[in-house]
């Protein structure tokens, strides 16, 4: 504010008062900065703890996921993957029993998945096991419906029937394996065929199951060096993503099971399957989530949970493998 001389005669004297605003541009635009300045100094201690516990909690569970601070012996790990062994094919061998597969979920779940089925064949085929063995050939019975579009999964001499009642679209993985196993018989579309034999297009679940579909296609078709040298290229990108990913759940034991049955043992660290042990339930079996949290890292489920077919076989699968393929891979970690 300030005053003006208007008019000055003899007897008059004459004022303005003028008020001029005058905006500072630079301290409004200072203002956010100065308040976010003063909230954040009066949280910067409480917010800085958080942020170095946090920093610490993940690499102290990164730290135990990928090192062991004191091993197991060789004779202490043989008796815990021998347990494993035994307590694992029990509980399959339980939810087997075809009296069950109407009344009780997880035996539907084993019985008609293909996959699953697959693998317990080949843990009967490895350890010359008679009842997994007939376990396996009741796939065959229970899907008496349509057991031969996936059924050389289970059993590679069986005939192909082309599966009618599937609607599957270029990126379902479930063709890879149908593709694997029957080339010939079940052609892939282009853009399924470059989906399947992509190396870097999947990452954590999609490129498990494309590992998996590939191990059938060198396991059915037999192997070439561009086929082993895609294998091994995915292979170590599923090995990074266990050595990030410290939570035990179905998809922890299914990237041990698959990188096992690729081939790819010396990718597979032995702190992982020690993990793997630890998790095991008391009835034998393993759960899909770890202490509530999904495979997908934004998915919890926070209720009481029981063992699955799923999660149990591929867990059952990695300590057969250990035991009856990879005898060497156990030498090789424990002394």
């Amino acid at each position: 504010m300030r005053a003006e001389h208007v008019r000055d005669q003899p007897g008059h004297l004459e004022f303005r008062f003028v008020v001029q605003a005058r905006v500072d541009f630079g301290a409004i635009r200072a203002f956010p900065v100065m308040w976010f300045c003063m909230f954040t100094k009066r949280l910067s201690r409480p917010f800085l703890c958080l942020v170095v516990t946090g920093i610490l909690v993940i690499g102290i569970a990164w730290l135990d996921n990928n090192w062991s601070i004191l091993p197991p012996s060789r004779a202490d790990f043989l008796g815990r993957m021998d347990n494993a062994i035994r307590a694992s094919r029990d509980w399959v061998l339980a939810m087997g029993d075809p009296t069950m597969f109407l009344i009780n979920e997880e035996s539907a779940a084993l019985l008609q998945n293909a996959v699953l089925m697959h693998m317990v064949a080949d843990c009967a085929r490895a350890s010359s096991d008679e009842r997994l063995q007939q376990l396996a050939v009741l796939y065959f019975s229970v899907n008496a419906a349509d057991p031969y579009s996936m059924g050389r999964l289970v059993d590679r001499n069986r005939r192909f029937k082309w599966p009618s009642h599937h609607e599957w679209s270029a990126e379902d993985y479930q063709p890879w394996f149908v593709h694997a196993v029957a080339p010939t018989e079940y052609p892939l579309s282009a853009e399924a065929h470059a989906n399947m034999f992509s190396p870097d297009k999947y990452r954590s679940g999609g490129a498990t199951h494309q590992l998996f579909a590939l191990y059938l296609y060198r396991n059915y078709n037999g192997a070439t060096p561009d086929l082993n040298h895609l294998i091994h290229h995915i292979s170590v990108r599923i090995a990074s993503e266990a050595s990030i990913d410290f939570r035990v759940t179905d998809l922890y034991l299914q990237r041990i099971a698959f990188l096992l049955a690729a081939g790819q043992i010396d990718l597979v660290r032995h702190r992982w399957v020690e993990r793997a042990l630890a998790a095991q339930r008391s009835d034998g079996g393993w759960l899909v989530s770890w202490h509530g949290w999904l495979p997908s890292p934004f998915r919890f489920r926070f209720e009481e949970e029981s063992s699955t077919s799923h999660a149990t076989v591929q867990g059952m699968w990695m300590v057969y493998m250990l035991k009856y393929r990879y005898p060497q891979w156990i030498e090789k970690n424990y002394q």
